[in-house]
């Protein structure tokens, strides 16, 4: 079978387009008769000054060949005309992780060296570094939580911001962790993902409701992993203005880690729980978990890209017929 049995048009709609092109070739085409019939009669020098509206003698007799032609150009090539189809790429079969940080004054706590937050943003720059081919977001809260980045594969700009993330920037302090799980979970669901992560860090305890949203995240075929920041003998919160963070009772406070309540949630969101380590063990268990599941196997042996045939749109090519006539109108006298 030739290229003509399969020739068809991907938009057809645009044809449409060539109706008023009709109706503009036959008022054009009216006013040349016009004047043509005058000029059988009236001297050609003084045609022109004669007549007047529709029935001059420069309407028509020169461009509306072009104005035609160069409409029906753009109205085929609009319209797509194809006979042959070729593989086309759909999507990348990658999966999404929204990393969500803890961004309360405990966070300032020296208890690991050189600040609990301080090791979460070098942590942020390991994961980055080990899968800049996945989408990844970054979320922080305090007493509300915000978007610092949306699902992106652009690790550089990720990481440019990391060294803003302190807990002075947060408006009000507190630390609402299940606000931040279902902005996590808006991101996800936001994007369709049909396979993501939730990558908790924090050194807070969790409620009840935080614990109802880990097992919606779940329910809806994702995951959520808590890294515990801190230790379990705790360390006095630094205050921005002097000295350590005190009680009603003038006494300092000393966040510790509960990691029975962290765990606990990383249970009820299917997901993995570790302390924050000096290297790169508590990384590797929670990456490794996600990324090698089963459902990122085919992605992995094909390259993680489907292919569909799609016809392919010569009409960009027809365009280049307008050059020669987009030259011829700016001759003198003709515009």
């Amino acid at each position: 079978m030739g290229w003509i049995d399969h020739f068809h048009f991907i938009r057809p709609w645009f044809l449409l387009c060539l109706l008023p092109a009709v109706y503009l070739w036959l008022k054009l085409r009216r006013s040349s008769t016009i004047a043509n019939k005058w000029r059988d009669v009236v001297d050609a020098d003084l045609l022109e000054h004669l007549l007047q509206g529709e029935g001059t003698a420069n309407d028509g007799s020169k461009w509306h060949w072009w104005v035609f032609t160069g409409w029906f150009v753009c109205a085929v090539a609009l319209a797509g005309p194809s006979w042959e189809q070729r593989d086309t790429p759909t999507f990348r079969n990658v999966a999404e992780r929204v990393i969500v940080i803890d961004l309360s004054r405990s966070m300032d706590a020296e208890d690991i060296k050189p600040s609990r937050l301080i090791r979460v943003r070098q942590k942020v720059e390991d994961i980055l570094a080990r899968s800049e081919e996945m989408e990844n977001a970054i979320v922080v809260y305090a007493a509300s939580p915000f978007i610092v980045s949306p699902l992106t594969n652009d690790a550089a700009t990720i990481r440019s911001m990391l060294s803003a993330l302190r807990v002075d920037v947060m408006p009000a302090q507190g630390s609402r962790t299940v606000l931040a799980l279902d902005k996590a979970l808006e991101l996800l669901r936001g994007v369709r993902s049909t396979e993501g992560e939730i990558l908790l860090f924090t050194d807070s305890p969790v409620d009840s409701a935080a614990l109802t949203s880990a097992a919606t995240i779940a329910a809806e075929g994702f995951s959520l992993s808590v890294i515990g920041v801190g230790s379990t003998d705790g360390a006095p919160i630094p205050n921005p203005r002097a000295g350590f963070l005190k009680d009603r009772n003038g006494n300092i406070v000393v966040a510790r880690l509960d990691e029975d309540e962290l765990k606990s949630l990383a249970a009820a969101g299917g997901g993995i729980y570790r302390r924050i380590a000096s290297d790169e063990s508590d990384i590797d268990r929670v990456i490794n978990g996600f990324d090698r599941g089963e459902s990122n196997t085919v992605a992995e042996e094909d390259g993680g890209t489907q292919t569909i045939e799609a016809w392919v749109d010569r009409g960009p090519w027809l365009m280049l017929l307008l050059l020669p006539l987009t030259a011829i109108a700016f001759r003198r006298g003709w515009l």
